[in-house]
């Protein structure tokens, strides 16, 4: 074998390695998602309050729009 030649067995090896660095990457995700979660979900009076300032600042990068008359369709 030369040097320039394909090695598919340090190919699959190193593919195995990525996925496992990014299974380990996206389970660091998970958990970081779950903490922000019971962060703003929690039933405490912090939790209440952040919750009320997400939506406040959702509302505010939505676009306004016109309210519908009672009989608009």
């Amino acid at each position: 074998m030369t040097g320039d030649a394909p090695d598919p067995l340090k190919d699959a090896l190193d593919l195995q390695i990525r996925v496992r660095s990014l299974k380990a990457l996206l389970e660091l995700q998970r958990w970081q998602i779950e903490v922000l979660n019971d962060r703003l979900y929690s039933s405490d009076p912090g939790g209440t309050a952040a919750r009320r300032l997400l939506a406040l600042k959702r509302s505010e990068t939505e676009p306004l729009q016109a309210p519908q008359a009672v009989n608009d369709p």
